[in-house]
């Protein structure tokens, strides 16, 4: 695709080769194990996103609705990832939700291809209202952890249990200021025990640090 007026908006290394990458961009089931969170109408985002409204071009190029494309490099034993986007002219100063959104999805995606977690994956997605410092106290009642991925809007960590935890803000997390924030929990081959367990864990942690 010409690339005139378009710049690189998100980019990451995903330690696999570059077909694993293709696979989980372009197989529905693969997809739903890392994109966005579970909700009623997933399945039918995913179709709408990847299958409907995509344009293959392999090895290396995905065409998406509204001038967006996925783009594959390969480097050693790694793969770059782009997501390669037009201006937004909804974007406010600094903060793209789009862009944001891809740049969490691209982490989800690198967690599943890295650490090959076994079994479906099932999801806690929680938004409210609330400062940096009261969204990153949630993962701090998570216990030990160790980070994933760092930038101004995002947190992502990996939880003693391995589940990824994905903390995203509307302002800087630094900031002292309220914005939107949300946080994303994926956890992979729960029973339906353990998937009630982790969001009545989740929700009571959230209620504690964010009210809402």
């Amino acid at each position: 695709m010409p690339e005139t007026h378009r710049t690189i908006q998100v980019e990451t290394a995903v330690s696999a080769p570059a077909e694993r990458v293709w696979r989980a961009l372009t197989e529905p089931e693969q997809i739903r194990q890392w994109f966005g969170w579970e909700h009623e109408g997933l399945a039918d985002e995913i179709r709408f996103i990847f299958v409907d409204h995509a344009v293959p071009a392999p090895p290396d190029r995905i065409g998406l609705a509204g001038g967006q494309e996925l783009q594959l490099a390969s480097e050693g034993d790694r793969t770059v990832l782009r997501a390669v986007l037009p201006p937004s002219a909804d974007a406010e100063p600094g903060w793209d939700a789009i862009v944001e959104g891809w740049r969490a999805f691209f982490e989800q995606l690198r967690f599943l291809l890295e650490r090959a977690p076994a079994g479906r994956r099932s999801t806690v997605h929680l938004t409210g209202s609330a400062t940096g410092a009261q969204v990153l106290a949630v993962l701090d009642a998570a216990g030990p952890t160790r980070r994933w991925h760092d930038s101004p809007r995002q947190r992502i960590v990996v939880d003693a249990e391995g589940r990824l935890l994905v903390v995203a803000a509307g302002a800087p997390l630094a900031d002292g200021a309220a914005s939107t924030v949300s946080l994303t929990v994926s956890a992979y081959g729960l029973d339906e025990a353990g998937l009630d367990l982790l969001h009545r864990d989740w929700a009571a942690r959230w209620r504690a640090a964010v009210g809402t």
